[in-house]
């Protein structure tokens, strides 16, 4: 299921069939059955296909609500590290030999790494364990340096790096944890659910067949589905966190 939920396209054309289906076959076996003969049960299949239309939108205004400050949390941390990284380099420009030119050049290096960080997907754990781990190794090369600046008992430089090298590790950190927060499989597959009981009750209450509530509801709701899916997965699919700030922080390192 996680593999289909990173591609909105698929996503899309997989539940629209399932609704679909779910429709009619809940349209033929009320034919079979002739239940909408009676005027009575028709007005109970009505009301539970209200209801159990009502309680679907309520679920996907819950899970657009859940993704929503997620994705824009992930696009304003973008700004951020790129903004810590910076001044990082500012404060490294700073720094005595040799540990100056040691330090941006990691910095170099860094930005690269957190350029690639954010073309991974959780579908590819082990290029997000490669992206992370490297991560990790040239945080503490960069602790290393200024360690080895705090030795020589530069108060006022030392205090400075340390506060941007600190952001900076925090910000990647924070990244990453907003990376792994998505929508739970389990409030996927009760959603699911609900939209195949809406549509089986929807064919399941029709009288007659009209081909517009049999196709129309269903993609509908598939495309409603597949955008949210798509929001919660912004390192794939049609919708994307736009990484120019650390494009042209990548940029004006290489050309400093």
């Amino acid at each position: 299921m996680s593999a289909i939920l990173r591609q909105p396209l698929l996503l899309l054309l997989c539940i629209g069939v399932t609704l679909f289906l779910s429709t009619f076959v809940g349209y033929r076996l009320a034919l079979i059955t002739g239940i909408n003969e009676d005027a009575h049960r028709h007005e109970h299949l009505a009301g539970l296909r209200e209801g159990l239309f009502v309680l679907l939108g309520l679920l996907l205004g819950f899970t657009v609500a859940m993704v929503l400050p997620r994705f824009d949390q992930r696009r304003d941390l973008v700004v951020e590290e790129a903004e810590s990284i910076n001044a990082t380099w500012l404060q490294a420009q700073v720094l005595p030999e040799p540990q100056r030119e040691k330090s941006l050049q990691l910095l170099r290096q860094y930005v690269a790494v957190r350029r690639q960080f954010s073309g991974t997907t959780l579908g590819d754990p082990a290029a997000l364990n490669a992206t992370t781990e490297q991560t990790k190794v040239l945080h503490e090369q960069l602790w290393h340096q200024f360690l080895e600046v705090e030795k020589q008992n530069q108060t006022a430089i030392v205090a400075a790096y340390e506060r941007t090298l600190s952001e900076m590790i925090g910000v990647s950190e924070k990244r990453l944890a907003a990376f792994e927060n998505r929508v739970p499989e389990a409030v996927w597959i009760i959603i699911l659910v609900v939209a195949a009981f809406q549509s089986f009750i929807t064919g399941y209450s029709m009288k007659r067949k009209v081909w517009l509530s049999l196709t129309v509801t269903p993609i509908v709701i598939a495309v409603v589905i597949a955008l949210i899916a798509d929001l919660d997965d912004p390192h794939s699919g049609l919708i994307r966190v736009q990484q120019s700030s650390m494009n042209r922080l990548a940029n004006e390192l290489t050309e400093r």
